[in-house]
């Protein structure tokens, strides 16, 4: 039996908010969606499960009529889906009532509930959220029939505020597989029968990585039954790019290094730029300017500026910053300085000293 398996679609999504690729990336949630239909149509899988988190809130009557088209696209292949905490099931709600296309089976009770296959030999288990949160840890008690059929339950969860998970009870409660939706990162636990799939396509920077969904085949009951593979998705991504500066790096070689970067890695693709190093200290980083090179959804300048801390300890002995200096460095050496929230407190203070040191009275102004 051959499924496949995806979740957290998130469809109705706008990320990186306020930036100018904005409206881009809701259209690339939505092609995501489709080129998982387009991947049921050319592998014709027994199944398509969907983990909860179709959509990115409550859906109107227009996203569910077109989520609903997409699905119809795929007639032969009977897809069951959960709701999630983003789009939990309200009473009188849009999907509460909607009549799903005959080849949709949508779980929408808070109880366990489930659908049969029989040419499959499968039964597919599974219930919605109703909440935002559910902390109870549901799924610990479940326990699949033993009558010979193979046994999905369709789950979301994974944190302490939505249904906690008992990976060992999980795997010793029967299920042939256990479809999971809610962590955005993909993982496979084969040995406890489970998988989180991860979103379909990431939805926010800390998404890094890759995504997609999950082709399952189930062969039998005993070890080695259950074989995985996670398909990665083309899709826009997040990267961290993170550069070393030296004392030779300005604004404009810094501005060249990160275009040659973003060439290499796609430049559509989002990117999270973190400075590091020690630099000029003439120079400081213009982050607007920087931005220009590309889609910087975050900037980090972790830099230090090139002193030469025993000199300027020498030269500085008996006045405010020498003391300043003294306060930080035990041992009057930057080894001192292993905390990183405390080694960016000294050169930021030492650099404003510096700047307001007059070098005639020798005194900071």
């Amino acid at each position: 039996m051959k499924f496949i398996h995806a979740a957290d679609i998130h469809l109705g999504c706008q990320p990186d908010r306020g930036f100018p690729w904005s409206r881009e990336r809701s259209f690339d949630i939505l092609a995501a969606f489709r080129d998982l239909i387009n991947a049921c149509k050319k592998e014709q899988p027994d199944l398509l499960l969907i983990a909860g988190d179709l959509f990115h809130r409550q859906p109107t009557p227009a996203e569910l009529k077109e989520a609903d088209a997409l699905f119809s696209n795929i007639p032969s292949v009977p897809v069951v889906m959960i709701a999630g905490n983003h789009d939990c099931v309200r009473n009188g709600s849009s999907l509460e009532q909607f009549s799903w296309s005959p080849n949709v089976h949508f779980l929408s009770g808070r109880e366990l509930s489930s659908v049969s296959f029989p040419q499959a030999g499968t039964v597919v288990h599974g219930f919605s959220y109703h909440t935002r949160e559910i902390p109870e840890p549901r799924y610990d008690g479940l326990t699949a029939p033993e009558d010979g059929r193979f046994h999905i339950l369709l789950a979301h969860g994974g944190d302490s505020s939505h249904i906690p998970i008992d990976r060992k009870k999980l795997g010793a409660s029967g299920f042939s597989y256990i479809a999971l939706g809610h962590i955005h990162k993909p993982e496979l636990d084969p040995e406890n029968r489970l998988a989180f799939s991860g979103s379909l396509s990431p939805i926010d920077m800390t998404e890094t990585g890759n995504h997609g969904y999950i082709v399952g085949e189930l062969t039998g009951k005993g070890p080695g039954a259950l074989r995985l593979r996670f398909v990665p998705l083309p899709s826009r991504s997040y990267i961290p790019c993170r550069v070393k500066v030296t004392e030779r790096t300005t604004n404009q070689s810094l501005f060249r290094t990160i275009g040659k970067f973003m060439e290499q890695y796609g430049p559509s693709n989002i990117y999270k730029l973190t400075l590091t190093g020690k630099r000029d200290p003439d120079i400081s980083f213009d982050q607007e300017y920087l931005r220009t090179a590309g889609r910087i959804i975050s900037y980090q300048d972790e830099t230090v500026p090139a002193y030469e801390i025993g000199e300027l300890l020498k030269a500085h002995r008996h006045d405010l910053i020498g003391r300043y200096m003294e306060a930080f460095l035990e041992d009057g050496s930057e080894e001192d300085l292993t905390d990183p929230v405390r080694k960016m407190a000294f050169y930021y203070g030492l650099d404003a000293l510096l700047a307001n040191f007059d070098s005639e009275t020798g005194e900071v102004k």
